[in-house]
């Protein structure tokens, strides 16, 4: 029966090429009205299931929080230099109201001026009350002295968390200062700026968002939209690029560039769209190439490339209707079918070519083409349809969504070569008859040389299967040491900006932008998260409302040290004034500091914190440096050379700093408890969602993640902070242990339903197993070339596993149906027709997905070198295996098969 189809449509088609060729353009008119509202998603948390928790969690922090979609300036320069352009710029950011909300620089010292010490937990203020007693000069000095021994040298774990080294580094950059404001008060003691400067610093530290050496500034950008909004990623990232590089004419020598999800984002979606162009064209182009060189014609390759175009068409027609977009995975799917696609117009062809030179008629022609290849045809189409559809079972949407989309596109390119190619052919005959005023056919090309490797097999049937064997054990050795990489910046583009600037922030601040999520219904578990979060050595920083508003049992708990601190200074008169008598007690007091400040340096080297162990260095010198300078002690070498300056200056010093300082610590010592009331709205906004009853907490890794141990460790780590932590680290791994469990199920059941089909099409189970050996081999030989190329799998390339058990297969479902039309004896006559179109599909195959390897993105490289490759090595095993298994079991005459033949 279906050969009566077959012969019934195709002779149709020749005998009616205009009408089939006229429904067919509607249809694809149609499908293009379709395809135009197929959307862009380019994010890869895209990929994961609708129903993931983490995932939804993820989608909706960064639906309710901005704060979760920070754009990141990087600044690179001299110091003063770096904080002069913030200045300059952060004005020119704000005014850009429909992208940012807010600009961050600095710290909140407004903020932090008010309520200081209510931020500051209640067994840090007992240490440090006593710090406030007295402002003079050689109290406050003893002061800091005894603070520092009891809270860095006399505390094993000062600092044992991350955020405790910054607060050191903190506190150590604010005394560098002050030490620096007393030595220039020597020589200029009048300068009331100056002291005021000094007393910030000694109080809040910098105030900038400065590394630890001072060479990188960071400036962040809240947006007013979330990164889910890829029209203002593109737009935003442009209109802020204008501005830095405007900027930074008039900063000569210093560096700024943008990094972040939403710069990421405008990269991605520009990226993917010129390689989605780029590489279509290119596979296109290929393909003709081979096509004319190998039919010696241009007319019918131009016509196959022509339907091939029309399939993509009308499946991104279908897609528009079913799935309405297209993610990381499908993006690339219309240089996917160029690959497989054009196999059934090349077997069409190629059987076309060789009946039309024996049969004078096209119509009897086109019958016995289709007769001859039609059937394994749409064998091979289902089974590579039915391998991809397989892949819908998968809860990965990633996943799910690329098999749907390929298996509609190989069902089409199907259609349209069964349908109208046959058309095509004809009409253009009929054309150039007309002009040429005689028949036109297409020229017939053999390949001489498969039908003699085919004679070869033949006679030595065992040896080439012994061959096939040992190169199949070889890469199978070499297959099971392939590596995984984790790393999933390594499939961005190349030398990508963004990505490297991300690189840089860890570097310089120990934190990775790559940063973890989750949401409290409460001040208070969001506070005990960040705690619970401190103590983690992974983390780097955590960020939450309690920050800012502490859980009233906290702050009740401080408030008495708080009342205290304002009333010592409420009480304070001071300024004692220094004399040539106690000069001596102030000299003590910084040999004493120098000595804190050395042991604790020593302290940081013996515990691996390397950035205090490097700030303490910058002030007492380092100990394995000869010309290293001591800062404290050389100024205590001025003050005993000049101690009338030096006691002159200190005084003048002294009345300037004093009362700034008693006053900014009265304001700091406010006892009035914090409500979410009194915070300003700039902070509110970054913690609480707009409804007002969820808060969120963000964690940053201390560490670069992408490496799997370190990814797994923080990993770990969150899963005992809170359950439904998401953000990237959670959410990559997630997908990655999604791809393995979702891929290995539809690869076996790909294979399975593969079994089947062939079991129902060749009416021969034994058939069918044999038509999955050189797919199965193929497989093999497709990763172990990759691991001997020295490539790793990635998440984007590990999707070409599931789907070449569907391309791989077309080649032995073609050889051994034309087996079954000549019979098990006539290998040379099976390789020079079939084998030669075999081997020019998968030339073209090989072609298409090739092209993606000049792709920018480097993931979709990767995943065009798998198929290529894979492709290749399933022509290869086909040849090899089926032909000498065949022959070796002909001649032993352990199964039969019907003879399809006339």
């Amino acid at each position: 029966m279906k050969e009566r189809l077959l012969r019934k449509w195709a002779r149709f088609a020749a005998q009616h090429p205009w009408l089939v060729i006229v429904c067919v353009l509607i249809i694809t008119v149609l499908a293009a009205l379709s395809a135009s509202r197929n959307r862009m998603d380019m994010r890869w948390s895209d990929l994961l299931p609708m129903g993931d928790p983490v995932a939804q969690e993820f989608d909706r922090i960064l639906k309710e929080y901005r704060s979760a979609s920070t754009i990141h300036i990087v600044v690179k320069g001299e110091e003063q230099a770096m904080k002069q352009f913030a200045e300059v710029i952060a004005p020119r950011f704000e005014q850009l109201t429909d992208y940012v909300e807010r600009v961050d620089y600095k710290m909140e010292k407004e903020f932090i001026a008010e309520h200081g010490f209510m931020l500051v937990k209640a067994t840090d203020l007992e240490q440090t009350k006593d710090m406030f007693m007295d402002f003079d000069l050689i109290p406050l000095m003893a002061s800091i002295n005894d603070n520092f021994e009891e809270e860095y040298i006399a505390d094993e774990e000062a600092l044992s968390t991350k955020e405790k080294e910054d607060e050191a580094v903190r506190f150590l950059d604010g005394l560098a200062f002050w030490l620096q404001s007393l030595d220039r008060s020597l020589d200029e003691p009048d300068n009331r700026a100056r002291a005021d400067t000094a007393v910030e610093y000694l109080l809040y530290g910098d105030p900038y968002y400065l590394s630890h050496d001072k060479r990188i500034l960071l400036i962040a950008l809240k947006p007013t939209f979330t990164a889910i909004d890829v029209e203002k990623d593109i737009a935003s990232t442009i209109a802020i690029q204008e501005i830095i590089d405007d900027t930074c004419q008039d900063f000569p020598g210093l560096y700024a560039g943008l990094t972040g999800v939403i710069p990421l984002q405008k990269d991605e979606m520009e990226y993917t769209t010129r390689d989605m162009k780029m590489t279509s064209i290119v596979a296109l182009v290929l393909v003709l190439l081979l096509f004319i060189l190998t039919f010696r014609m241009w007319s019918t390759p131009v016509l196959a490339a022509l339907n091939l175009i029309i399939a993509i068409i009308i499946a991104a027609g279908i897609v528009g209707i079913t799935i309405g977009r297209l993610n990381l995975m499908t993006s690339m799917f219309g240089v996917i079918l160029i690959g497989l696609g054009i196999d059934y117009a090349i077997h069409i062809i190629s059987v076309y070519a060789e009946r039309r030179s024996i049969n004078g008629d096209a119509a009897d022609a086109m019958e016995e083409t289709f007769v001859r290849s039609g059937s394994g045809i749409i064998t091979s189409a289902l089974t590579t349809a039915a391998a991809f559809f397989a892949l819908a079972i998968s809860v990965t949407q990633g996943i799910r969504e690329m098999g749907v989309v390929l298996g509609i596109g190989i069902i089409c390119a199907m259609v349209t070569s069964m349908t109208l190619l046959p058309a095509l052919l004809v009409a253009r005959e009929r054309v150039l008859a007309k002009v040429s005023r005689k028949p036109a056919k297409p020229p017939h090309i053999e390949f001489t040389i498969l039908g003699r490797y085919g004679e070869h097999v033949m006679r030595r049937p065992l040896l080439y299967l012994l061959i096939a064997c040992a190169l199949t054990a070889f890469f199978l050795y070499q297959a099971l040491n392939i590596k995984f990489d984790y790393n999933m910046y390594n499939v961005e583009p190349a030398g990508l900006e963004t990505v490297a600037l991300q690189d840089t922030i860890i570097e310089a601040f120990d934190l990775s932008p790559d940063f973890a999520m989750v949401t409290a219904s409460s001040i208070e578990e969001s506070y005990e998260i960040a705690e619970k979060a401190r103590e983690m050595p992974s983390f780097s920083m955590v960020e939450n409302i309690g920050d800012f508003c502490p859980p009233m049992d906290k702050q009740l708990r401080r408030r008495p040290y708080v009342v205290e601190i304002r009333d010592n200074a409420g009480r304070s008169t001071g300024q004692a004034r220094l004399t040539h008598t106690n000069l001596d007690d102030f000299i003590e007091q910084l040999i004493r500091l120098d000595m804190n400040i050395y042991e604790l340096a020593q302290l940081a080297f013996i515990g691996g914190q390397d950035k205090v162990d490097a700030k303490c260095q910058s002030i007492v010198g380092s100990p394995e440096a000869d010309e290293s300078d001591n800062y404290i002690l050389n100024l205590v070498e001025k003050i005993r050379h000049n101690p009338e300056r030096a006691v002159h200056g200190f005084n003048i010093f002294q009345e300037q700093y004093v009362p700034v300082l008693r006053t900014k610590v009265y304001d700091m010592a406010n006892p009035e408890i914090i409500t979410l009331d009194n915070l300003p709205d700039h902070i509110k906004e970054r913690y609480v969602n707009d409804a007002g009853d969820m808060f969120l907490v963000t964690l940053y890794p201390r560490e670069q993640i992408w490496d799997y141990a370190a990814m797994r460790r923080f990993d770990t780590q969150l899963a005992q902070v809170h359950p439904r932590v998401t953000g990237t680290p959670p959410l990559f791994l997630r997908l990655i242990d999604y791809i393995a469990r979702d891929g290995l199920i539809a690869t076996m059941l790909t294979i399975v339903i593969v079994v089947l089909l062939l079991w129902f099409d060749f009416r021969s189970f034994t058939m069918a197993l044999l038509g999955v050996v050189p797919l199965l081999a193929g497989g093999v030989w497709m990763v172990g070339i990759l691991k001997s190329l020295g490539m790793m799998l990635n998440f984007v390339n590990v999707m070409g596993l599931p789907m070449i058990v569907g391309i791989g297969i077309d080649d032995g479902v073609h050889l051994l149906h034309r087996y079954q039309y000549e019979g098990l004896k006539k290998t040379p006559v099976v390789l020079k027709s079939t084998g030669k179109a075999i081997l020019l599909t998968s030339l073209t195959t090989m072609a298409g997905f090739g092209s993606l390897s000049l792709a920018s993105y480097r993931g979709w490289a990767s995943l065009g070198i798998l198929l290529a490759v894979g492709v290749g090595a399933c022509f290869l095993t086909t040849v090899l295996f089926l032909p000498a298994i065949i022959t070796l079991t002909k001649k032993n005459k352990k199964w039969h098969v019907p003879n399809r033949g006339a």
